[in-house]
């Protein structure tokens, strides 16, 4: 969730369900809390949730709209999507913003009981068929209408479009507009590489008992663990990238030490290198400590 237009303030809500558990049945309390967690924050501009289809349902629109918010969220490829998509005429298609051989569009479809206003939007990628495959488990084969994607695989096409679509409450009527929306949306997937470290550089992939309770605890822990290494990134001199938890950890917490007490002055003394990052790392947040809560 962030807020719109230009990502000012990001936040968000986790909740730790089981692997049967729907989502989208706790996501309109999740909306609420997240919303009132950003105004809280101080956000006072338009709130835009973006979420991918796990989040589609008209049910989770109707309580963003409620909350006077804006929505993107990823659409299911369906038989009305499809047909909707197959509608749009060639020169209705506008070139993406920083993808090659993608075109966005808006489709005349509006899925049923959703809220007024809502639109769809199209993103078709234009890929050879050397790089399509037959087996059915392929990712980007299943983005590709069985109709494309049979005569790309009889030899009869040398190239199909694999589409994606998304659902929003947007006014998006230039086509700049449309071409940044949907290139906003693509950004999101970095909330993915929040997953993947908080898993395998945390530990949330490994929860450690049958208690709810405690997994649950363990799962704040980790997200908490996250947000120290980015806040120590801050102070931190390792460069403008991103670095995981496991490199922050390498680099500044696992260090090898000597530990030394001389005329009652205790000490640590680590080698050249780790040394210097780590002085250079405890002057930044000595320098910053007078921010801190007292």
């Amino acid at each position: 969730m962030s807020q719109s237009p230009g990502v000012q303030l990001q936040g968000g809500t986790s909740d730790l369900l089981d692997g049967r558990s729907d989502g989208r049945t706790v996501s309109p309390a999740q909306i609420s809390r997240a919303v009132d967690a950003v105004r809280a924050a101080g956000a006072g501009g338009q709130i835009l949730f973006q979420g991918d289809s796990g989040y589609y349902a008209g049910k989770v629109a109707e309580k963003i709209v409620a909350r006077q918010a804006l929505f993107r969220l990823a659409v299911p490829r369906s038989r009305p999507v499809w047909r909707a998509v197959a509608a749009v005429h060639e020169d209705d298609w506008i070139d993406a913003v920083d993808y090659p051989d993608a075109q966005v569009a808006m489709l005349d479809y509006v899925p049923a009981g959703w809220p007024e206003g809502t639109r769809v939007m199209a993103r078709r990628v234009r890929y050879d068929a050397a790089v399509l495959s037959a087996d059915p488990r392929s990712r980007r084969s299943r983005t590709v209408g069985r109709d494309q994607l049979a005569l790309v695989l009889d030899g009869l096409e040398e190239q199909a479009y694999a589409y994606s679509f998304i659902a929003t409450n947007e006014e998006l009527d230039l086509d700049e507009e449309i071409a940044a929306a949907q290139w906003e949306f693509r950004r999101r997937t970095r909330i993915e590489e929040l997953f993947r470290d908080a898993a395998h550089g945390a530990g949330l992939n490994h929860l450690p008992s049958a208690s709810h309770q405690v997994n649950a605890m363990w799962m704040w822990g980790a997200l908490l663990a996250y947000n120290l290494t980015a806040w120590l990134q801050m102070l931190a001199p390792l460069g403008v990238a991103r670095r995981r938890i496991a490199t922050v950890r390498r680099l500044l917490i696992r260090r090898a030490a000597r530990w030394t007490a001389t005329a009652r002055r205790h000490e640590l003394h680590f080698t050249a290198q780790a040394g210097e990052l780590i002085a250079q790392t405890l002057a930044r947040i000595r320098a910053h400590r007078h921010l801190l809560p007292t």
